[in-house]
């Protein structure tokens, strides 16, 4: 049902804006949106920096590259509903005495959140994140060369996340955040899956509905 609900999410706009944009546009106006800053549908893309690593293991995080895109949908002019999709990459080294090795872990990340525009720059996100596992290498101290982790090692999971973002110029925004998931897991084994993360993201907005040529 969550896939469902996510991917309905994202196709709805197709949907609505083939039932004629003119139409859309009178309507938002005659409730007082401003079509330049309050689209109800909005879409970007972004590439985030970010430092992952477990909570409580002894690891040194490293700094990896997301990409990915979101679909905000505005409910009023100061709130409204996000979600998206983007391919995370987690990486880290341990630092134990007898073991040095290097643990990378490939996720689809999938958030559902609130957004709230305080200013026509700033939006502040807070909301769930379902991180659907692909694939974990690592090479554990009793291991010659580098392999894929066994099936159950990791698993997909959930999480939360917290962001701000900037309108810097046009249509390009800085934002900041922090993010971590978990799963329930035996805390006597060498790997853990409770990671956090902080992130540095640069986006692109890609808007909707355009404004209207005699405005």
């Amino acid at each position: 049902m969550f896939f469902c609900f996510v991917w309905f999410l994202l196709l709805l706009p197709l949907f609505v804006m083939g039932q004629g944009g003119d139409l859309l546009i009178q309507q938002y106006h005659k409730v007082g949106f401003d079509m330049e800053y309050y689209p109800k549908w909005n879409y970007d893309a972004f590439l985030q920096f970010h430092h992952s690593k477990p909570l409580d293991a002894m690891t040194k995080g490293r700094i990896h590259l997301n990409l990915g895109g979101r679909v905000h949908y505005r409910i009023e002019k100061t709130f409204g509903l996000t979600s998206g999709l983007s391919y995370q990459r987690i990486a880290y080294q341990y630092d134990l005495p007898n073991d040095q090795s290097l643990d990378r872990l490939y996720f689809l990340e999938i958030p559902l959140g609130i957004s709230v525009y305080p200013t026509k720059r700033i939006r502040l996100g807070l909301g769930g994140q379902y991180h659907l596992y692909l694939n974990a290498t690592g090479q554990p101290p009793s291991l010659s060369e580098r392999q894929n982790y066994p099936k159950g090692t990791f698993v997909s999971s959930l999480g939360m996340y917290a962001n701000a973002e900037y309108l810097v110029w046009k249509r390009f925004s800085v934002s900041l955040s922090y993010a971590f998931q978990k799963r329930s897991y035996n805390n006597f084994n060498r790997e853990k899956q409770n990671f956090q993360r902080f992130g540095l993201g640069i986006h692109y907005t890609l808007r909707s509905l355009k404004r209207p040529k005699n405005d």
